[in-house]
């Protein structure tokens, strides 16, 4: 019912309107024609002030193709971390509170843990084992090395002593007593099998070398679980980080990974600690990440264009933050809302942006900073027809445009205009409801120029 009504009042007034411009028609001249749009028209000063009646220049300007989103700022999931311990124990102090600033490696929490005593003990006597098997590592080494010369002398013996057999027995038997002949023979077996011997042992201690440093290594990467488990960390030598005077070795302490600042707090001194429980939460907000959801029908605008601008505005107070690009649009829709998620990155050096706040994001996909443009309430639509009215000395003149870019404020002109050309930018559409004029002493004050693109009012 209010919406009939508010019709009907509309229909009121257009017909008064026209009554009215028709009356003061009256005080210009006699009608020349029909109504036609692409008749000139004049107007008078009366009926210019009566529609409201303004003109601007036109200009360059900057025009945008863009588009609206809302979202909500998280901290990035790379950017987020939970403090927790991996080994149990009664906590003893907790350093910081929900909101404090801290630095990486600053001390958050101090835990007494039985087991990383435990840990730690095992860990020493690995580094213990560890080192008996560098030295017996060694030691192979070297025979390893000593082997190979003693093979290659007992194979050059052994060569020797078949080629001084051979020429023995290529001499005949009458040149050679048989007994020589015969020791001759015993020696080159014997040289052959010393060769042979020494070879299978090479191969034995080559082999030893090789299950040594498997188990040193297995030792190894024991000794790192270990380091990892208790929360302790190797010197550069790698030996393990012996606690100070005020540190006993059951102690455990956690530290900041990061700048950032405490989000969440659970842990409380007297609280038993279990392994992998979160103690604390600490993220860093200089960089945020913005979650938004785009329509099924834009995602083709945006799904092509990964590194977009976009304009970061605190939905509240409409404060502009600054500006982001977006990172990801997802590649699955939302089945109900028919939404693509979408995740922009955006600076907030300032720590403006916090956690869970909602903002009005503005995707840019395309901007002319130097666009032929007119005030968006001076172009009118009819149909496929885009056209204004000109101003020509005392003369209204339609002309048709063809409109590029636009918002609400300004619209980019392709064609049919020229930059000083004087539009009417107030009282368009009731141009189109005056009939032309033979004669009329032209009203209107000589139009100021827009100042980036924006329209002044006469």
């Amino acid at each position: 019912m209010r919406f009939v009504r508010r019709c009907s009042w509309v229909a009121f007034y257009l017909v008064a309107l026209a009554v009215s411009v028709r009356g003061h028609e009256g005080h210009g001249g006699a009608e020349i024609g029909p109504y036609d749009l692409d008749s000139p028209r004049v107007v008078t000063l009366e009926t210019a002030a009566h529609i409201g009646l303004k003109t601007a220049e036109v200009d360059f300007g900057a025009v945008e193709d863009i588009l609206s989103l809302s979202g909500i700022v998280r901290a990035s999931p790379d950017r987020h971390w939970t403090i927790a311990t991996r080994t149990a124990g009664k906590i003893l102090s907790v350093r910081v509170q929900i909101g404090d600033q801290v630095k990486q490696g600053d001390l958050l929490i101090e835990i007494d843990s039985p087991e990383l005593a435990r840990n730690i003990y095992e860990v020493r006597k690995l580094e213990t084992e560890y080192q008996r098997l560098l030295v017996d590592i060694v030691r192979s080494e070297g025979r390893v090395k000593q082997l190979r010369v003693e093979v290659e002398n007992t194979q050059k013996a052994a060569d020797l002593a078949e080629a001084e057999l051979q020429r023995s027995e290529s001499a005949g038997e009458n040149a050679i007593p048989l007994n020589v002949l015969g020791e001759r023979r015993a020696n080159a077996l014997k040289a052959r099998g010393d060769a042979r011997f020494k070879e299978v042992d090479l191969e034995v201690t080559m082999q030893e070398v090789v299950a040594l440093k498997n188990q040193a290594e297995a030792l190894w990467l024991s000794r790192d679980a270990l380091f990892a488990i208790a929360n302790v960390e190797p010197t550069q030598e790698g030996s393990l980080t012996r606690p100070s005077h005020d540190q006993t070795i059951s102690l455990v302490r956690l530290l900041a990974p990061a700048d950032g600042v405490v989000v969440a707090r659970s842990a409380r001194p007297g609280h038993w600690a279990a392994p992998g429980e979160t103690l604390l939460e600490v993220a860093d907000y200089s960089v945020v990440q913005i979650e938004g959801e785009l329509p099924e029908s834009l995602i083709a605008r945006v799904v092509s264009r990964s590194s977009d601008k976009v304009r970061v505005r605190i939905a509240a107070d409409s404060a502009f933050l600054g500006q982001g690009t977006v990172k990801f649009i997802s590649p699955v829709l939302d089945e109900v809302k028919r939404t693509a998620h979408v995740l922009i990155e955006a600076p907030n050096t300032e720590s403006t942006l916090r956690g869970g706040m909602f903002t009005d994001l503005t995707i840019i996909l395309r901007e002319e900073k130097t666009a032929v443009v007119v005030p968006a309430s001076a172009v009118i639509q009819d149909g496929p027809v885009h056209f204004v009215f000109t101003k020509n000395g005392d003369v209204f003149q339609k002309q048709d445009i063809t409109p590029g870019l636009g918002n609400d404020q300004f619209v980019e002109v392709l064609a049919g205009l020229a930059p000083g050309d004087v539009v009417v930018s107030q009282g368009a559409y009731s141009l189109t409801q005056l009939r032309p004029k033979a004669t009329t002493a032209v009203a209107s004050s000589a139009p100021n120029k827009p100042n980036n693109g924006a329209a002044k009012t006469p």
